[in-house]
């Protein structure tokens, strides 16, 4: 199907909205003329309304948007006639690509005729099955019991959700004590939007710098957009002493056309075990001593600011190339990045001191644009029936004093951001 800017497919139903402030789907969906419908439960649409954020032409309020048939009911009950359905946060991914094949609409079934998205652990259970020659590290699924088969991963380990997203329950234990301490943390958790995480799993810790790769699959095929270099802290939870969890710090974006054959080849290898073949995607990669060690992946746009950072170091417009190869306008292009400045970095400042030390940074060539977020609604303003169904959100993407973005043409950039942040970076 093609669509012209003159003419529409129906209208864009977004499933979730973004947490980083940012709504590149609903700039794609205005220049094609598409009724631009936005899906959430009520209390982050009420949550959203506090902080600020960009309108959609309509919202669909559902309790529960991770299920699809919900989600179809109520858009019929607005009148809403979707022509195609994206999701905006990784927590309805599934229900997403669920709704848009009962309704028989993009991305079905450019994305795959039987396309379903694997979470974390059924992800490398298709590698493993499919693609045995990418590297991952040795995991097992944790059932009520966890018993010690888990210790033959040896420690340290990572526990965290099969379907979790935005880092949420994601934690790093020494022991078998600090796995069972783990265990429960997790399944104290309500996942975004309020329900239980599908599953929980242990895997083997692989040290080494972290990735992401940011990228669409067009008819099967992985198009690198660009490579991160990832800035990761370790911070403790609270109320859980000795016990921590990940938190991105930053990231450095670089053009994907520089990409070593490497992670060119990992790329493709997750969209062939995936069965995905049409789509926006990222990779998260440790570089391990022997090469790229996948860790996991997402079938959507990245948050935290990166379609943002892909464009500044690329030129490419990440979200325009998902709206292109979903409705046919044209074969996206890794190339589209020429207009970038090569190399671009973030990390997102949680204090007046780190702002301060970005805005006294000067180094030839280099640009440093501050943008401060504004100050954070109170949630005492939503009704407290609000407040448990946003706790993961409050508590993974609420606190920052904003994002300092540094670009520039030389491989400067990541020192400087490490010299902004190397307090909180883990070792």
């Amino acid at each position: 199907m093609t669509v012209s800017a003159g003419s529409s497919p129906g209208d864009f139903v977004q499933v979730g909205a973004t947490r980083d402030g940012l709504d590149p789907y609903l700039d794609c969906a205005r220049r094609r003329g598409m009724r631009a419908v936005l899906v959430e439960t009520p209390a982050y649409l009420r949550w959203r309304r506090l902080l600020g954020r960009r309108e959609f032409d309509a919202e669909v309020a559902v309790d529960r948007p991770q299920d699809p048939d919900a989600v179809r009911a109520a858009l019929a009950a607005a009148a809403v006639a979707p022509g195609l359905v994206l999701t905006g946060f990784e927590r309805y991914v599934y229900a997403g690509f669920a709704l848009a094949r009962t309704l028989r609409v993009a991305p079905w079934p450019g994305a795959g005729g039987a396309f379903r998205p694997l979470d974390k652990r059924e992800q490398r259970e298709a590698l493993l099955r499919d693609a045995p020659q990418v590297a991952q590290p040795r995991f097992l699924p944790l059932g009520p019991d966890d018993g010690d088969a888990a210790d033959q991963l040896g420690f340290p380990q990572v526990v965290k959700p099969a379907d979790g997203g935005g880092g949420l329950g994601v934690l790093l234990v020494d022991g078998a004590a600090e796995r069972r301490r783990a265990l429960d943390r997790v399944r104290a958790l309500d996942n975004y939007g309020g329900g239980a995480f599908s599953g929980i799993v242990a895997e083997e810790f692989v040290k080494g710098p972290e990735l992401s790769l940011q990228g669409v699959a067009h008819e099967g095929d992985a198009v690198l957009l660009s490579v991160c270099e990832k800035l990761t802290g370790l911070e403790e939870v609270p109320g859980e002493p000795g016990l921590s969890g990940f938190r991105e710090v930053g990231h450095v974006a670089r053009p994907g056309a520089g990409a070593p054959p490497a992670l060119r080849e990992l790329a493709q290898a997750c969209l062939d075990a995936t069965g995905y073949r049409a789509g926006p995607f990222h990779v998260d990669v440790i570089q391990g001593p022997a090469g790229p060690v996948f860790v996991e992946m997402g079938f959507r746009l990245s948050g935290g600011g990166l379609v943002a950072l892909v464009a500044r170091a690329t030129g490419a417009d990440w979200a325009e190339l998902a709206f292109r190869t979903h409705l046919g306008d044209a074969v996206p292009d890794a190339g589209a990045g020429a207009g970038g400045t090569g190399i671009a970095g973030q990390i997102s400042a949680v204090s007046e001191q780190e702002l301060a030390a970005a805005a006294a940074l000067r180094e030839p060539g280099v640009t440093v644009e501050i943008q401060r977020a504004a100050p954070p609604p109170d949630p005492a303003a939503l009704p407290a029936e609000d407040l448990p169904v946003l706790a993961s959100d409050l508590a993974r993407h609420t606190g920052a004093a904003g994002r300092v973005v540094v670009s520039g043409p030389g491989d400067r950039i990541p020192a400087l951001l490490h010299s902004l942040v190397a307090h909180r970076l883990r070792g």
